[in-house]
């Protein structure tokens, strides 16, 4: 067997003296299909941090084709061949989908966009490796969410590596583009060795030949991906978990369609927005009512995180839109007034403050004057205990599902009487999906009206009152949750993709 391309030997990293990642070893050959699995915090994100170069180990050595690279930076690292995508889209997007690509190809500086013939040829031979070529002259902003993950991989391709670190590519993609991804893995140039990070173990045993699971940073086990799924520690600690996870608890009443005799806290009609000029929505209108989830759905590119702006502030809307909360026009309103209002925002991405400790985001929220506060910091901490032990802790330090807790703590502790949620349930394990299920069912089960727009189709049926599904910009179906869980075909005809868990 040749020797490795990636060697780590006892590799930890610790923030004070809690270890994220603890003595873990690994060997990836060239030409290598591997994943990395486990719960939310169980190290993998950071793993692959420390393989990129983006944090350094606190001990332990990283060897790369044959070289120590522990003490490398991240730049040197990749122009060795170690490229990287990233647990959430991170692309220049004023720029153009091809000048992505262009920045990443080597000998292509940075201030200099203009399409040399060489490295034009091979940004569009990366675009058409992952099947996004017709769209390299289209403003990056203009993807969908699924093409935005596809071009990531492009711009990694570009970059000619040896080494291609993947994390939680598949999250926030519906089923078709999910099938997508596990085709262009599979058609990866077989010189290349692939470390994959992804929750969606469908994915991890489509393209992967070997699989090592992590829990609390330590290495559990490595084995293919039917020995792994056959361990009894990883049965207990993670597929055990999405067992468990499989039957979410329902919200009270979700059985019921929208209640004509309850006003709207939030209504919505003739909702319409674009992009440069292009238009995204058109005459969408919906109620959210207080103690509900209303869901959005809806292919990637349908409109959701548009939608979803477009209420908070964040994106302009058209004209004739109105946007009533406890009927009062806010559509003329800024961000910043509508969240004082009573809108409250769980951004996809959830855009925490890279500098701010858990504890600086929470004292950050501050309700209306005249609206009281609904919770306080403490019963946000008892809420979600994890936080409270990472206090002191900034974003980097956290776990994709710590994340996930914190924003929607800072966006709960403004006091909002309508929670806006986009796709929170990207990028967590079974575990912490089904934690976000019963916390999101509680809080319309104390009268909190809640709109969701979700990519993971089982968790929006079972905890949502209705769903509403957005297909080229307007909505195409809107019917009760129970409905739809009783005649899944009718959700097919209009997505076109399986009904089942994403």
């Amino acid at each position: 067997m040749s020797a490795p391309l990636l060697r780590l030997d006892t590799v930890s990293r610790a923030y004070g003296a809690r270890r994220v990642v603890d003595e873990v070893s690994l060997d990836l050959h060239p030409g290598a299909r591997h994943a990395l699995i486990g719960p939310n915090g169980a190290g993998k994100s950071t793993l692959l941090h420390l393989i990129a170069g983006t944090l350094r180990p606190t001990s332990g050595r990283i060897h790369y084709a044959g070289h120590d690279i522990h003490r490398w930076p991240a730049h040197r690292r990749a122009r060795a061949g170690i490229a990287r995508t990233w647990q959430h889209p991170t692309l220049a997007r004023p720029l153009t989908v091809v000048q992505n690509v262009l920045l990443a190809v080597p000998g292509q500086h940075m201030a200099v966009l203009r399409e040399r013939p060489r490295a034009s040829a091979a940004a569009l031979d990366a675009l058409a490796q992952v099947g996004l070529a017709e769209h390299a002259q289209w403003p990056t902003s203009q993807l969908s969410y699924g093409d935005q993950r596809r071009l990531e991989v492009a711009v990694a391709l570009a970059a000619q590596p040896r080494l291609l670190l993947l994390d939680e590519p598949s999250a926030g993609l519906a089923t078709t583009e999910v099938a997508r991804l596990v085709e262009l893995i599979r058609a990866l140039p077989t010189d290349i060795a692939v470390l994959l990070v992804d929750h969606n173990l469908d994915v991890v045993s489509a393209v992967a030949d070997t699989v090592t699971v992590l829990h609390h940073g330590r290495h559990l086990t490595t084995g293919t991906p039917s020995d792994v799924r056959a361990h009894p520690d990883v049965r207990r600690v993670y597929l055990a978990e999405a067992d468990h996870t499989d039957h979410v608890p329902t919200t009270p009443g979700a059985a019921n369609g929208p209640s004509a005799a309850v006003p709207p806290v939030l209504r919505v009609r003739n909702l319409r927005a674009g992009h440069h000029g292009a238009p995204v929505l058109t005459g969408v209108a919906l109620d959210v009512q207080a103690g509900r989830v209303s869901a959005v759905v809806g292919r990637n590119g349908a409109g959701k995180t548009t939608l979803i702006n477009t209420i908070a502030g964040l994106h302009p809307a058209l004209s004739g839109t109105e946007i009533v909360l406890n009927d009062r026009l806010v559509t003329g309103l800024s961000a910043r007034r509508r969240c004082r209002a009573g809108i409250g925002l769980v951004p996809q991405g959830r855009r925490l403050f890279a500098g701010l400790t858990v504890a600086e985001h929470l004292a950050l929220p501050r309700p209306h004057p005249g609206r009281p506060r609904t919770v306080t910091a403490r019963q946000i901490l008892d809420l979600f205990p994890a936080l409270a032990e990472r206090r002191h802790h900034r974003p980097h330090q956290l776990s994709g599902g710590e994340q996930q807790m914190l924003a929607l703590a800072r966006a709960l502790l403004a006091g909002p009487q309508v929670l806006l949620l986009d796709e929170p349930s990207e990028g967590l394990a079974p575990a912490i999906v089904g934690q976000l299920a019963a916390i999101i069912t509680g809080l319309a089960a104390t009268g909190s009206a809640v709109l969701l727009a979700e990519q993971n189709l089982a968790l929006a049926l079972d905890i949502a009152h209705d769903v509403a599904v957005l297909d080229r910009g307007t909505l195409a179906l809107h019917a009760p949750a129970a409905d739809l869980r009783a005649d899944p075909a009718r959700l097919h005809d209009v997505l076109a993709v399986p009904t089942g868990s994403t």
